[in-house]
Order: C-alpha cells, then structure tokens, then sequence
C-alpha cells in the first residue's frame, strides 16, 4: 500500500476516535458513492466531490481519491495485509 497524505484536522480522523462506526459507515459510503462518480453517475443530486476531499482530509482528482479511500478501507479491515491464519 501507498501512503496516504490527509490532513490532520480532518473530520475523519476525529470521527475514528470519537465515533468509529460513523467513521466507517462513511468511509463505506464514501467509496461507493466515488465508483459510481468515476463511472459518470451522480450518487445523489446533494452529493459533491468537494465534501468528500474535506471529509477525509485528501486531496486530488476523483480517481486519486478513490484509491485513498480504498486504500484507507484495506488498512482499517487489514485485507491488505497477509498474515498466516492460526495453525499454519
């Protein structure tokens, strides 16, 4: 995995310490709602990139941001990583 450049007053990063359910739930969203924008469909009619780049505290075009995100996603969930499962 690359690193990831966020700003430290993010909303996201307060949200993991203080509410990570909401934290998680939006990164879910957030990355969904990205796929569909990098495809040419607008998630919603309130929805805007720009929320998305001052939420988590990123920046760049769509596509970037979708890797940050997914990136972000692997890391908390640890898929990107490969440990051996118990008894190998």
């Amino acid at each position: 995995m690359k690193p990831i450049e966020i700003n430290e007053d993010c909303k996201f990063l307060k949200d993991c310490t203080e509410n990570p359910n909401m934290a998680m739930y939006n990164l879910i969203t957030s990355k969904g709602a990205l796929q569909l924008w990098c495809k040419g469909i607008k998630p919603n009619m309130n929805w805007r990139l720009k929320d998305v780049k001052k939420y988590f505290g990123v920046t760049g075009n769509a596509e970037k941001i979708k890797i940050a995100l997914e990136t972000m996603y692997e890391a908390i969930t640890k898929k990107g990583n490969n440990y051996p499962k118990k008894g190998e």
